[in-house]
């Protein structure tokens, strides 16, 4: 059986990891909207400002 060598990331895996975690900000924004009960339903921008919300308490 052979091994796979991570090793470091691809200069290419760098450059879009900055998005992934942005695209998972999103996500874990949605997720957080989506479950709540909403009178008149969420739009893009409560979710936005959810992310937003996440991303603040992430820096501190």
């Amino acid at each position: 059986m052979s091994t796979i060598d991570a090793g470091e990331p691809s200069p290419e895996l760098a450059d879009i990891e900055p998005q992934m975690k942005r695209l998972d900000l999103f996500r874990r924004a949605h997720g957080l909207v989506s479950d709540l009960t909403w009178a008149e339903g969420f739009g893009v921008y409560d979710v936005l400002q959810v992310a937003r919300f996440l991303e603040e308490k992430e820096e501190n």
